[in-house]
């Protein structure tokens, strides 16, 4: 499965993520460029409900072996 996002200033579509939801988790990765190396990204939704969710994003500058979260939001149905 693939998950694309745009940019709010240019409107493209970024490189997609690639992954997929399995046991009520999804885990989707990418490469891209920040500030000028070339990383690995991760997002992550999880705590699954039909009126809420929770998304993370982490990126990885050594391949995937550690990751560091730098962003978490946490959904609900209005």
């Amino acid at each position: 499965m693939e998950l694309y996002w745009a940019t709010g200033i240019s409107g493209i579509l970024e490189v997609p993520m690639i992954g997929g939801f399995k046991h009520g988790l999804g885990e989707f990765y990418s490469q891209e460029v920040f500030e000028g190396r070339h990383i690995f990204s991760r997002f992550i939704w999880s705590e699954i409900t039909t009126a809420s969710c929770k998304w993370e994003q982490a990126f990885s500058a050594d391949g995937g072996q550690t990751w560091e979260t730098n962003w978490v939001m946490d959904f609900e149905r209005a």
